[in-house]
C-alpha cells in the first residue's frame, strides 16, 4: 500500500526586529519562512521598513543590525511592506478560520520564538494601518515547545534559559552573536531549532517504543 501524502498544513515562521518593546514602537525589519508539512522550506520573505528614528528606543537600534545608510538604500514604506507580507501569508494560508456567519476562509499559521511578542506586534501594526492580518490569532511558540520538551524528558539537562541563541548553542545550530538580531538570520535559526526539537522528540519516541517492545 502506498504511503498517503501529508496534508498541506504549512507553518509560517516569522521574526521581527523592532524599535523597542512596546507595540507602538516601529518595526524595523520583518522576515518569514513558509515551511511545508514535511519540514521543507517553500518561500522566504524579508523586508526592512522606513521609520521615524524619534519613535524608536535608541537602545533597540543599537541592539539590532541597524544601519542608517543601509536602511536608506533598502527600506520600504510600512504600508507597502504590510501589503506584501499579507500577500505572502495568503500564498501559504492552510488553516480554516470561521467568519461570524459561520463561513470558512483560510489564514496562515504563524510560528515565532516568543510568540506573544511577535504576534502582539504584528496585530498592533496591522491594526494601526486598518489592514487585515491573514493569520490565525493563535501563534505557535518555539519557546513553549522547548519548555515542554525539557519538562517531559527528564533525561535532558535543561538550558540556563530559553533565548534563541541559548537553544541554538544547545542543539548545535549556528547563530553567531554578531549575526543575531537580523530578522532573516533569526527566523532561519528558529526553523532549524524547530526541526531539531522535532527530531529529538522522534528519537525519544523510538527509544520508548523499543523499550516497551523489548
Amino acid at each position: 500500500m502506498e504511503n498517503e501524502s501529508l496534508p498541506d498544513e504549512r507553518l509560517v515562521f516569522v521574526d521581527l526586529e523592532t524599535g523597542g518593546l512596546e507595540t507602538w514602537r516601529p518595526i524595523l525589519q520583518i522576515a518569514a519562512i513558509s515551511v511545508a508539512s514535511d519540514g521543507s522550506e517553500l518561500e522566504s520573505f524579508e523586508s526592512k521598513l522606513r521609520f521615524d528614528e524619534n519613535v524608536a528606543d535608541p537602545r533597540s537600534l543599537r541592539k539590532n543590525q541597524y544601519s542608517r545608510e543601509r536602511w536608506l538604500r533598502e527600506a520600504r514604506s510600512a504600508c507597502v511592506v504590510a501589503e506584501a507580507f499579507a500577500q505572502f501569508l495568503m500564498r501559504h494560508a492552510t488553516i480554516d478560520q470561521p467568519t461570524f456567519q459561520g463561513q470558512l476562509f483560510q489564514v496562515s499559521q504563524l510560528v515565532a520564538h516568543n510568540a506573544a511578542f511577535d504576534g502582539g506586534f504584528l496585530r498592533a501594526w496591522f491594526n494601526r494601518m486598518h489592514l487585515f492580518l491573514p493569520a490565525s490569532p493563535r501563534v505557535f511558540c518555539t519557546i513553549q515547545r522547548a519548555m515542554w520538551m525539557f519538562h517531559e524528558d527528564k533525561a535532558l539537562t535543561p538550558p540556563p534559559d530559553y533565548k534563541l541563541g541559548t537553544l541554538c548553542r544547545y542543539f548545535g545550530i549556528p547563530l553567531p552573536a554578531h549575526e543575531a538580531h537580523d530578522a532573516l538570520i533569526d527566523v532561519r535559526a528558529t526553523v532549524a531549532l524547530y526541526r531539531e526539537m522535532n527530531e529529538a522528540n522522534r528519537r525519544r519516541f523510538r527509544v520508548n517504543v523499543a523499550n516497551n517492545c523489548g
